[in-house]
C-alpha cells in the first residue's frame, strides 16, 4: 500500500482528498497545512527520519504562501525525487505553465471532476482503475 502526503490549506479540501484518496485504497495519509510544515515534512525525509510518501497532492494556494515554495524544496533533493506530486489547486494558464517548467506530469484543477483527480492518483500510485475493479 502507497504512503500519500497532502500539503492543503483548506479544512474541506483536505478532507475530501483524503477521504479520496483513502477509498482508493491507500495506506497512510500525512497532511501539512502550511508552506512550512510542508518543508519540514520534506526535510525530515531527507534526513531519514521520516519514509517517503509515494505521492504528495499539493496546492499551490496555500493563504498567503505559495505552494511552489514546496515546490522548490521537492526539486532541490536528490531524496525527494522519488515522490510523485499531484498539483490540485485552483490556478490559471500562469501557474499551469510553471508546474510544466517544474516538470509536473499531473495538474489537476480544483474546479475539475472528483474523476480527474482520482485518475491522477491511481496512475502514480498505480492502482487499478475502476472499470477493473
Amino acid at each position: 500500500m502507497a504512503n500519500v502526503f497532502i500539503v492543503e490549506d483548506d479544512a474541506s479540501d483536505l478532507r475530501h482528498a483524503k477521504s479520496l484518496v483513502t477509498n482508493l485504497g491507500v495506506g497512510k495519509v500525512d497532511s501539512a497545512s502550511t508552506v512550512g510544515a510542508a518543508v519540514r515534512y520534506l526535510d525530515e525525509i531527507v534526513e531519514g527520519k521520516r519514509e517517503a510518501p509515494v505521492l504528495m497532492i499539493l496546492d499551490l494556494a496555500l493563504g498567503y504562501e505559495s505552494g511552489f515554495e514546496v515546490l522548490r524544496r521537492w526539486k532541490s533533493d536528490a531524496h525527494l525525487k522519488s515522490i510523485r506530486v499531484i498539483v490540485w489547486t485552483q490556478m490559471g494558464e500562469r501557474e499551469q505553465e510553471l508546474c510544466r517548467l517544474f516538470g509536473l506530469e499531473h495538474v489537476v484543477p480544483k474546479w475539475g471532476s472528483e474523476k480527474e483527480l482520482q485518475d491522477a492518483v491511481r496512475a502514480v500510485v498505480n492502482l487499478p482503475s475502476q472499470s477493473s475493479q
